[in-house]
Protein backbone atom coordinates (compact mmCIF):
# COMPACT_ATOMS: atom_id res chain seq x y z
CA UNK A 1 0.00 0.00 0.00
CA UNK A 2 0.96 3.58 -0.25
CA UNK A 3 1.02 5.60 2.66
CA UNK A 4 1.48 9.35 2.96
CA UNK A 5 2.37 10.84 6.21
CA UNK A 6 1.62 14.48 6.80
CA UNK A 7 2.90 16.76 9.38
CA UNK A 8 0.77 19.98 9.70
CA UNK A 9 2.17 23.25 9.63
CA UNK A 10 1.72 26.07 11.93
CA UNK A 11 -1.96 27.92 11.76
CA UNK A 12 -0.26 30.89 10.11
CA UNK A 13 3.18 31.12 8.96
CA UNK A 14 3.81 34.80 10.70
CA UNK A 15 2.13 33.64 13.79
CA UNK A 16 4.79 33.31 17.05
CA UNK A 17 4.72 29.57 17.86
CA UNK A 18 7.18 26.93 19.33
CA UNK A 19 7.98 25.92 16.36
CA UNK A 20 8.48 28.81 13.97
CA UNK A 21 11.09 30.26 16.26
CA UNK A 22 12.57 28.05 18.92
CA UNK A 23 12.10 24.21 18.46
CA UNK A 24 11.40 22.30 15.16
CA UNK A 25 12.05 18.67 15.91
CA UNK A 26 11.16 15.89 13.00
CA UNK A 27 8.18 14.33 12.49
CA UNK A 28 9.30 11.14 15.01
CA UNK A 29 6.24 9.58 14.98
CA UNK A 30 6.15 8.83 11.69
CA UNK A 31 9.21 7.63 10.92
CA UNK A 32 8.21 5.38 14.07
CA UNK A 33 5.05 4.10 12.62
CA UNK A 34 6.77 3.42 8.71
CA UNK A 35 9.25 1.25 10.30
CA UNK A 36 6.29 -0.72 11.51
CA UNK A 37 5.29 -0.79 8.01
CA UNK A 38 8.89 -1.77 5.50
CA UNK A 39 6.69 -3.62 3.40
CA UNK A 40 4.16 -0.77 2.36
CA UNK A 41 5.77 2.37 0.05
CA UNK A 42 5.77 5.41 2.83
CA UNK A 43 6.76 9.10 2.10
CA UNK A 44 6.66 11.94 4.64
CA UNK A 45 5.43 15.49 3.79
CA UNK A 46 6.55 17.98 6.46
CA UNK A 47 4.29 20.59 5.80
CA UNK A 48 6.32 23.10 7.96
CA UNK A 49 9.52 22.88 5.48
CA UNK A 50 7.07 22.97 2.30
CA UNK A 51 5.23 25.61 -0.04
CA UNK A 52 1.49 25.56 0.50
CA UNK A 53 1.16 24.46 -2.81
CA UNK A 54 3.19 20.82 -2.10
CA UNK A 55 0.02 19.02 -0.21
CA UNK A 56 -2.42 19.10 -3.55
CA UNK A 57 1.40 18.27 -5.64
CA UNK A 58 2.41 15.30 -3.60
CA UNK A 59 -1.40 13.65 -3.29
CA UNK A 60 -1.62 14.08 -6.97
CA UNK A 61 1.21 12.68 -8.01
CA UNK A 62 1.84 9.74 -5.72
CA UNK A 63 -2.46 8.82 -4.57
CA UNK A 64 -1.92 7.29 -1.30
CA UNK A 65 -4.33 4.39 0.18
CA UNK A 66 -3.51 5.74 3.46
CA UNK A 67 -3.58 9.80 4.91
CA UNK A 68 -2.02 9.76 8.38
CA UNK A 69 -2.22 12.87 10.20
CA UNK A 70 -0.53 13.46 14.00
CA UNK A 71 -1.12 16.86 15.90
CA UNK A 72 -0.91 18.15 19.02
CA UNK A 73 -4.16 20.96 19.92
CA UNK A 74 -3.00 23.79 18.29
CA UNK A 75 -2.50 22.46 14.96
CA UNK A 76 -5.80 20.04 15.30
CA UNK A 77 -7.57 22.37 12.52
CA UNK A 78 -4.81 21.73 10.18
CA UNK A 79 -4.44 18.12 10.76
CA UNK A 80 -8.47 17.93 9.70
CA UNK A 81 -8.01 20.48 6.85
CA UNK A 82 -5.29 18.25 5.42
CA UNK A 83 -7.57 15.10 5.89
CA UNK A 84 -10.41 17.21 4.20
CA UNK A 85 -8.09 18.34 0.92
CA UNK A 86 -7.07 14.73 0.49
CA UNK A 87 -10.66 12.88 0.56
CA UNK A 88 -11.40 15.91 -1.67
CA UNK A 89 -8.46 15.50 -4.37
CA UNK A 90 -8.11 11.88 -3.99
CA UNK A 91 -12.28 10.97 -3.47
CA UNK A 92 -13.57 10.00 -0.49
CA UNK A 93 -13.51 6.45 -0.92
CA UNK A 94 -10.09 6.61 -2.46
CA UNK A 95 -8.25 7.03 0.68
CA UNK A 96 -8.16 5.92 3.95
CA UNK A 97 -7.77 9.06 6.49
CA UNK A 98 -6.80 8.49 10.07
CA UNK A 99 -5.26 10.95 12.61
CA UNK A 100 -3.18 10.25 15.75
CA UNK A 101 -1.45 11.71 18.40
CA UNK A 102 -1.71 13.78 21.93
CA UNK A 103 -5.03 15.81 21.18
CA UNK A 104 -7.17 13.18 18.58
CA UNK A 105 -5.91 10.36 21.83
CA UNK A 106 -7.33 12.68 24.72
CA UNK A 107 -9.84 14.96 22.86
CA UNK A 108 -11.18 11.96 20.30
CA UNK A 109 -14.85 13.56 20.12
CA UNK A 110 -13.06 16.77 18.23
CA UNK A 111 -12.15 14.48 15.25
CA UNK A 112 -15.58 13.15 14.64
CA UNK A 113 -15.81 14.40 10.99
CA UNK A 114 -17.32 10.96 9.30
CA UNK A 115 -16.94 12.73 5.88
CA UNK A 116 -12.78 13.45 6.27
CA UNK A 117 -11.80 11.05 9.24
CA UNK A 118 -12.15 7.43 8.91
CA UNK A 119 -10.55 6.54 12.52
CA UNK A 120 -8.38 7.63 15.23
CA UNK A 121 -5.45 6.25 16.62
CA UNK A 122 -6.14 6.61 20.58
CA UNK A 123 -2.81 6.03 22.53
CA UNK A 124 0.64 4.46 21.67
CA UNK A 125 0.08 4.05 17.70
CA UNK A 126 2.84 1.11 16.26
CA UNK A 127 0.49 -1.82 16.73
CA UNK A 128 -2.78 -0.41 15.92
CA UNK A 129 -1.02 1.42 12.78
CA UNK A 130 0.47 -2.08 11.80
CA UNK A 131 -2.44 -3.71 12.19
CA UNK A 132 -4.71 -1.10 10.30
CA UNK A 133 -2.86 -1.30 7.67
CA UNK A 134 -2.27 -5.37 7.50
CA UNK A 135 -6.80 -5.17 7.35
CA UNK A 136 -6.69 -3.00 4.55
CA UNK A 137 -4.45 -4.53 3.14
CA UNK A 138 -5.96 -8.12 3.04
CA UNK A 139 -9.20 -5.82 1.92
CA UNK A 140 -10.86 -5.76 4.97
CA UNK A 141 -13.62 -3.45 5.14
CA UNK A 142 -12.62 0.21 6.38
CA UNK A 143 -16.12 0.50 8.87
CA UNK A 144 -15.19 -3.29 10.13
CA UNK A 145 -12.31 -2.39 12.45
CA UNK A 146 -13.49 -3.62 15.61
CA UNK A 147 -10.88 -6.14 16.10
CA UNK A 148 -8.43 -3.69 16.10
CA UNK A 149 -7.32 -2.32 19.71
CA UNK A 150 -6.76 1.36 20.36
CA UNK A 151 -9.05 2.86 17.43
CA UNK A 152 -11.88 5.01 17.70
CA UNK A 153 -13.97 4.83 13.98
CA UNK A 154 -17.25 5.38 12.68
CA UNK A 155 -19.29 2.02 11.85
CA UNK A 156 -21.58 3.81 9.56
CA UNK A 157 -24.21 4.61 12.49
CA UNK A 158 -22.47 5.45 15.04
CA UNK A 159 -18.58 6.27 16.64
CA UNK A 160 -17.30 3.04 18.01
CA UNK A 161 -13.99 3.03 20.28
CA UNK A 162 -12.29 -0.43 20.54
CA UNK A 163 -10.76 -1.88 23.09
CA UNK A 164 -7.82 -0.12 24.75
CA UNK A 165 -4.55 -0.51 23.72
CA UNK A 166 -2.03 -2.05 25.99
CA UNK A 167 1.43 0.17 26.61
CA UNK A 168 3.05 -2.61 27.90
CA UNK A 169 5.33 -3.32 25.34
CA UNK A 170 9.25 -3.03 25.61
CA UNK A 171 10.92 -0.04 23.97
CA UNK A 172 13.32 -2.32 22.19
CA UNK A 173 11.11 -4.25 20.33
CA UNK A 174 10.30 -1.88 18.38
CA UNK A 175 12.35 -1.40 15.21
CA UNK A 176 14.50 1.85 14.76
CA UNK A 177 12.78 4.74 13.26
CA UNK A 178 13.09 4.74 9.20
CA UNK A 179 14.71 8.31 9.44
CA UNK A 180 15.69 7.43 5.71
CA UNK A 181 12.18 9.22 4.87
CA UNK A 182 13.54 12.69 5.96
CA UNK A 183 16.57 12.55 3.90
CA UNK A 184 14.53 15.40 1.68
CA UNK A 185 14.61 17.48 4.83
CA UNK A 186 18.08 16.58 6.46
CA UNK A 187 19.75 20.07 7.82
CA UNK A 188 16.58 21.90 8.85
CA UNK A 189 15.43 20.36 11.99
CA UNK A 190 16.68 22.72 14.98
CA UNK A 191 16.74 23.95 18.93
CA UNK A 192 17.52 27.59 19.09
CA UNK A 193 21.01 27.20 17.09
CA UNK A 194 21.43 24.23 17.33
CA UNK A 195 21.16 23.05 13.59
CA UNK A 196 20.67 20.25 12.06
CA UNK A 197 19.49 18.56 14.85
CA UNK A 198 18.49 14.90 14.98
CA UNK A 199 15.40 13.81 17.29
CA UNK A 200 15.52 10.30 19.18
CA UNK A 201 12.62 8.69 21.93
CA UNK A 202 14.73 7.04 24.48
CA UNK A 203 11.35 6.85 26.93
CA UNK A 204 8.14 6.99 26.77
CA UNK A 205 5.63 8.61 29.94
CA UNK A 206 6.24 10.43 32.92
CA UNK A 207 5.66 9.49 36.78
CA UNK A 208 4.70 12.78 37.48
CA UNK A 209 0.95 13.61 37.42
CA UNK A 210 1.44 17.79 36.93
CA UNK A 211 -2.63 19.09 36.49
CA UNK A 212 -1.68 21.30 33.60
CA UNK A 213 -0.06 18.10 31.19
CA UNK A 214 -1.66 15.39 29.57
CA UNK A 215 0.89 13.16 29.18
CA UNK A 216 0.87 11.19 32.10
CA UNK A 217 -2.52 10.59 30.67
CA UNK A 218 -1.91 9.66 27.67
CA UNK A 219 1.09 7.06 28.96
CA UNK A 220 -1.83 6.09 31.75
CA UNK A 221 1.41 7.17 34.86
CA UNK A 222 3.80 4.24 32.87
CA UNK A 223 7.24 5.14 32.17
CA UNK A 224 9.21 3.21 29.62
CA UNK A 225 12.86 2.64 28.71
CA UNK A 226 14.99 2.64 26.06
CA UNK A 227 18.23 -0.02 26.81
CA UNK A 228 21.39 2.07 26.60
CA UNK A 229 22.88 0.25 23.87
CA UNK A 230 19.09 0.38 22.00
CA UNK A 231 19.73 3.98 22.48
CA UNK A 232 23.59 3.69 21.22
CA UNK A 233 22.44 1.83 17.99
CA UNK A 234 20.63 5.08 17.04
CA UNK A 235 22.99 7.69 17.59
CA UNK A 236 25.80 5.81 16.20
CA UNK A 237 23.30 5.62 12.71
CA UNK A 238 22.58 9.62 12.65
CA UNK A 239 24.84 12.06 10.88
CA UNK A 240 24.14 15.04 13.48
CA UNK A 241 26.68 16.12 16.08
CA UNK A 242 23.66 17.64 17.61
CA UNK A 243 20.77 15.33 19.23
CA UNK A 244 17.47 16.13 20.50
CA UNK A 245 16.20 13.21 23.54
CA UNK A 246 12.36 14.15 22.79
CA UNK A 247 11.86 12.49 25.88
CA UNK A 248 8.70 14.11 28.30
CA UNK A 249 11.58 13.35 30.90
CA UNK A 250 14.95 12.18 30.68
CA UNK A 251 16.30 12.33 34.14
CA UNK A 252 13.92 9.79 35.49
CA UNK A 253 16.03 6.66 36.35
CA UNK A 254 19.09 7.10 37.82
CA UNK A 255 20.35 3.42 36.84
CA UNK A 256 19.60 4.10 33.27
CA UNK A 257 21.60 7.52 32.71
CA UNK A 258 24.54 5.66 34.84
CA UNK A 259 24.05 3.16 32.09
CA UNK A 260 23.74 5.27 29.10
CA UNK A 261 26.91 7.26 30.05
CA UNK A 262 29.09 3.73 30.53
CA UNK A 263 27.79 2.63 26.63
CA UNK A 264 28.41 6.01 25.00
CA UNK A 265 32.45 5.89 26.89
CA UNK A 266 32.67 2.65 25.49
CA UNK A 267 31.32 3.61 22.13
CA UNK A 268 33.63 6.19 22.23
CA UNK A 269 30.33 8.35 20.81
CA UNK A 270 31.07 11.85 20.65
CA UNK A 271 27.82 14.23 19.73
CA UNK A 272 26.30 16.82 22.23
CA UNK A 273 22.43 16.24 23.55
CA UNK A 274 19.47 18.38 24.58
CA UNK A 275 16.88 16.79 27.08
CA UNK A 276 13.91 18.12 28.86
CA UNK A 277 14.23 16.93 32.77
CA UNK A 278 13.46 18.04 36.46
CA UNK A 279 15.33 20.59 38.60
CA UNK A 280 14.72 18.06 41.37
CA UNK A 281 16.41 15.76 40.17
CA UNK A 282 18.97 17.72 39.05
CA UNK A 283 19.60 18.41 42.54
CA UNK A 284 19.40 15.23 44.23
CA UNK A 285 21.82 13.61 41.80
CA UNK A 286 24.97 15.91 41.21
CA UNK A 287 27.83 13.89 40.16
CA UNK A 288 25.70 11.69 37.82
CA UNK A 289 24.36 15.24 36.11
CA UNK A 290 28.62 15.75 35.69
CA UNK A 291 28.76 12.85 33.84
CA UNK A 292 26.25 13.36 31.83
CA UNK A 293 28.10 16.41 30.99
CA UNK A 294 31.18 15.06 30.13
CA UNK A 295 29.17 12.38 28.03
CA UNK A 296 27.37 15.68 25.69
CA UNK A 297 24.59 17.02 27.72
CA UNK A 298 24.58 20.44 26.17
CA UNK A 299 21.11 21.73 27.58
CA UNK A 300 18.55 21.15 29.67
CA UNK A 301 15.03 22.29 29.19
CA UNK A 302 13.12 22.30 32.43
CA UNK A 303 9.51 23.66 33.65
CA UNK A 304 10.63 25.53 36.37
CA UNK A 305 7.02 27.01 36.14
CA UNK A 306 7.51 29.36 38.87
CA UNK A 307 9.68 30.37 42.11
CA UNK A 308 6.48 30.25 44.58
CA UNK A 309 5.92 27.66 47.07
CA UNK A 310 2.10 28.27 46.73
CA UNK A 311 1.94 28.47 42.78
CA UNK A 312 4.24 25.08 42.34
CA UNK A 313 2.05 23.19 44.49
CA UNK A 314 -1.70 24.52 42.85
CA UNK A 315 0.01 23.06 39.83
CA UNK A 316 0.37 19.89 41.76
CA UNK A 317 4.51 20.35 40.81
CA UNK A 318 5.89 17.70 43.31
CA UNK A 319 8.80 20.11 43.67
CA UNK A 320 10.20 23.12 45.54
CA UNK A 321 11.49 26.28 44.76
CA UNK A 322 14.27 26.02 46.57
CA UNK A 323 15.20 23.34 44.25
CA UNK A 324 14.47 25.26 41.32
CA UNK A 325 17.84 27.94 42.71
CA UNK A 326 19.86 24.81 43.28
CA UNK A 327 20.05 23.10 39.84
CA UNK A 328 19.93 26.71 37.99
CA UNK A 329 23.27 27.20 40.19
CA UNK A 330 24.29 23.69 39.08
CA UNK A 331 23.85 23.55 35.60
CA UNK A 332 25.46 27.10 34.91
CA UNK A 333 28.41 25.38 37.06
CA UNK A 334 28.52 22.73 34.86
CA UNK A 335 28.10 24.16 31.65
CA UNK A 336 24.95 22.98 30.89
CA UNK A 337 22.56 25.68 28.87
CA UNK A 338 19.44 26.07 31.24
CA UNK A 339 15.94 26.65 28.81
CA UNK A 340 13.60 27.34 31.77
CA UNK A 341 10.10 27.45 31.11
CA UNK A 342 8.33 29.36 33.64
CA UNK A 343 4.22 29.92 33.75
CA UNK A 344 1.97 33.11 33.82
CA UNK A 345 -1.23 32.64 35.48
CA UNK A 346 -4.15 34.53 34.24
CA UNK A 347 -5.01 35.78 38.07
CA UNK A 348 -1.09 37.25 37.71
CA UNK A 349 -1.43 40.87 39.44
CA UNK A 350 1.75 43.42 38.72
CA UNK A 351 3.46 41.96 41.93
CA UNK A 352 2.96 38.74 40.85
CA UNK A 353 4.94 39.36 37.68
CA UNK A 354 7.35 41.57 39.35
CA UNK A 355 8.27 38.58 41.16
CA UNK A 356 8.55 36.05 38.37
CA UNK A 357 11.02 38.51 36.72
CA UNK A 358 13.24 39.36 39.09
CA UNK A 359 13.36 35.28 40.35
CA UNK A 360 14.62 34.69 36.30
CA UNK A 361 16.99 37.02 36.67
CA UNK A 362 18.31 36.05 40.28
CA UNK A 363 18.52 32.27 38.41
CA UNK A 364 20.56 33.45 35.56
CA UNK A 365 18.45 30.98 33.42
CA UNK A 366 20.29 31.11 30.20
CA UNK A 367 16.93 30.99 27.90
CA UNK A 368 13.94 31.96 29.83
CA UNK A 369 10.60 30.48 27.82
CA UNK A 370 7.48 32.01 29.54
CA UNK A 371 4.37 30.85 29.17
CA UNK A 372 0.74 31.21 30.00
CA UNK A 373 -0.99 28.55 32.11
CA UNK A 374 -3.15 26.87 29.96
CA UNK A 375 -6.00 24.20 30.68
CA UNK A 376 -5.31 22.07 27.44
CA UNK A 377 -7.68 19.36 26.61
CA UNK A 378 -7.11 15.52 28.54
CA UNK A 379 -5.86 17.83 31.58
CA UNK A 380 -7.07 17.60 34.81
CA UNK A 381 -6.27 21.22 34.79
CA UNK A 382 -9.15 21.52 31.89
CA UNK A 383 -11.76 19.85 33.99
CA UNK A 384 -11.36 22.19 36.91
CA UNK A 385 -11.16 25.05 34.73
CA UNK A 386 -14.12 24.35 31.97
CA UNK A 387 -16.66 26.60 33.68
CA UNK A 388 -14.57 29.48 32.62
CA UNK A 389 -13.14 29.27 29.70
CA UNK A 390 -13.32 32.07 27.17
CA UNK A 391 -13.15 30.09 23.68
CA UNK A 392 -12.38 26.66 22.65
CA UNK A 393 -10.96 27.72 19.44
CA UNK A 394 -8.10 25.77 19.52
CA UNK A 395 -5.29 28.67 17.99
CA UNK A 396 -5.57 29.98 21.66
CA UNK A 397 -4.10 27.26 23.67
CA UNK A 398 -0.61 27.90 22.48
CA UNK A 399 0.44 28.72 25.58
CA UNK A 400 0.52 32.36 24.26
CA UNK A 401 -2.74 33.17 24.69
CA UNK A 402 -5.28 33.48 28.25
CA UNK A 403 -8.23 31.32 27.39
CA UNK A 404 -9.81 32.19 30.85
CA UNK A 405 -10.50 35.55 32.59
CA UNK A 406 -7.95 37.65 34.03
CA UNK A 407 -7.10 40.25 36.76
CA UNK A 408 -5.37 42.54 34.86
CA UNK A 409 -7.28 43.81 31.63
CA UNK A 410 -6.22 41.96 28.89
CA UNK A 411 -3.80 44.54 27.55
CA UNK A 412 -2.06 45.45 31.33
CA UNK A 413 -1.72 41.53 31.26
CA UNK A 414 -0.53 41.28 27.88
CA UNK A 415 1.86 44.41 28.29
CA UNK A 416 3.28 42.73 31.36
CA UNK A 417 3.11 39.07 29.88
CA UNK A 418 5.70 40.34 26.71
CA UNK A 419 7.80 42.22 29.46
CA UNK A 420 9.67 38.71 29.64
CA UNK A 421 10.53 38.63 25.99
CA UNK A 422 11.52 42.29 25.51
CA UNK A 423 13.36 42.67 28.48
CA UNK A 424 15.51 39.31 28.23
CA UNK A 425 17.82 39.27 25.29
CA UNK A 426 19.33 36.14 24.24
CA UNK A 427 22.52 37.72 24.17
CA UNK A 428 22.17 38.20 28.01
CA UNK A 429 25.04 37.46 30.81
CA UNK A 430 24.03 33.54 31.55
CA UNK A 431 23.65 33.39 27.86
CA UNK A 432 27.63 34.92 27.05
CA UNK A 433 29.12 32.53 29.89
CA UNK A 434 27.53 29.52 28.70
CA UNK A 435 29.41 30.46 25.07
CA UNK A 436 32.75 30.87 27.40
CA UNK A 437 31.91 27.39 28.86
CA UNK A 438 31.04 25.28 25.66
CA UNK A 439 32.83 26.39 22.52
CA UNK A 440 32.17 22.16 21.68
CA UNK A 441 28.73 23.53 21.26
CA UNK A 442 29.67 26.67 19.45
CA UNK A 443 31.66 24.91 17.54
CA UNK A 444 29.18 22.93 15.52
CA UNK A 445 26.23 25.21 15.92
CA UNK A 446 27.75 28.36 14.65
CA UNK A 447 25.97 28.17 11.09
CA UNK A 448 22.92 27.89 12.85
CA UNK A 449 23.33 30.86 14.26
CA UNK A 450 22.72 32.86 11.44
CA UNK A 451 18.79 31.04 11.24
CA UNK A 452 18.66 31.71 14.73
CA UNK A 453 19.12 35.56 14.35
CA UNK A 454 16.85 35.18 10.80
CA UNK A 455 14.67 33.95 13.22
CA UNK A 456 14.85 36.48 16.18
CA UNK A 457 14.65 39.50 13.83
CA UNK A 458 10.92 38.07 12.19
CA UNK A 459 9.41 36.51 15.49
CA UNK A 460 10.81 39.22 18.15
CA UNK A 461 8.48 42.25 17.22
CA UNK A 462 5.60 39.87 17.39
CA UNK A 463 6.68 38.24 20.67
CA UNK A 464 7.56 41.66 22.54
CA UNK A 465 3.92 43.30 21.35
CA UNK A 466 1.05 43.42 23.45
CA UNK A 467 -1.17 44.50 20.38
CA UNK A 468 -0.03 41.51 18.64
CA UNK A 469 -2.12 39.13 21.12
CA UNK A 470 -4.88 41.23 21.28
CA UNK A 471 -4.67 41.92 17.76
CA UNK A 472 -5.46 37.54 17.58
CA UNK A 473 -8.65 37.98 19.95
CA UNK A 474 -10.39 40.51 18.20
CA UNK A 475 -14.00 39.18 17.00
CA UNK A 476 -13.67 36.42 19.75
CA UNK A 477 -12.56 37.37 23.18
CA UNK A 478 -13.61 40.91 24.21
CA UNK A 479 -10.61 43.23 25.12
CA UNK A 480 -12.25 44.56 27.85
CA UNK A 481 -13.11 41.34 29.75
CA UNK A 482 -11.71 40.72 33.22
CA UNK A 483 -12.50 38.36 35.86
CA UNK A 484 -14.79 41.26 37.63
CA UNK A 485 -16.93 41.32 34.23
CA UNK A 486 -16.74 38.48 32.86
CA UNK A 487 -20.28 37.25 33.00
CA UNK A 488 -21.36 40.59 31.93
CA UNK A 489 -18.95 40.73 28.54
CA UNK A 490 -19.24 36.95 27.49
CA UNK A 491 -20.18 37.14 24.14
CA UNK A 492 -21.16 33.66 21.98
CA UNK A 493 -17.66 33.21 20.77
CA UNK A 494 -16.79 33.79 24.13
CA UNK A 495 -18.50 32.06 26.73
CA UNK A 496 -18.01 31.91 30.12
CA UNK A 497 -19.12 27.82 30.28
CA UNK A 498 -20.82 25.89 33.07
CA UNK A 499 -20.85 22.89 31.52
CA UNK A 500 -18.46 19.89 32.18
CA UNK A 501 -16.11 18.17 29.60
CA UNK A 502 -17.77 15.70 27.76
CA UNK A 503 -16.33 12.20 28.44
CA UNK A 504 -14.12 10.88 25.58
CA UNK A 505 -16.96 8.08 25.43
CA UNK A 506 -20.08 10.23 25.91
CA UNK A 507 -21.86 9.23 22.78
CA UNK A 508 -20.04 6.15 21.89
CA UNK A 509 -20.07 2.70 21.70
CA UNK A 510 -17.48 0.86 23.99
CA UNK A 511 -16.13 -2.18 22.21
CA UNK A 512 -14.90 -4.66 24.93
CA UNK A 513 -12.62 -7.79 24.64
CA UNK A 514 -15.63 -10.25 24.30
CA UNK A 515 -17.58 -8.10 22.34
CA UNK A 516 -14.91 -8.12 19.40
CA UNK A 517 -14.45 -11.40 19.17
Amino acid sequence: MRILFVQPAPFEPGRLGLENAIWLSEPAAFTSLAAMVPDHECRILDLRLEPDSALNRELLAFRPDIVAVSCMTTDSYQAMAILQCAKNTLGADKVFCIAGGHHPSLAPYDFHQVSIIDAIAIGEGEDTFKELVAHLDQGGARRKLQRIDGLCFFDGAEWVTTTKRAQSRSMDSFPLPDRSLLKKYSGSYFFMSAMPMGSLSTSRGCAYDCNFCGIWEFYEKKVRFLSAARICDALEAMDESFVMFLDDNFLTSQKRLEELCDEIERRGIRKLYGAQGRADFVVKHPELMARLRKAGLTLLISGYETNDEQGLAALKKSSVADANKIAAKMLNDLGIAIFGIFMVRPDFTHADFDFLYQSIDEMRITLPIITIHTPLPGTQLRKLAQGNLLTEDVRFFDLLHAVTPTTLSREEFYTRFTEGWAKREWRNAPFLDFVKKRPDFMKITWRGLIHLTQMLVRYRPVATSPESHLRDEIGIIPADLTVLNAREKATDKAPIKTAPLPSSSKGLRIISDQAAE
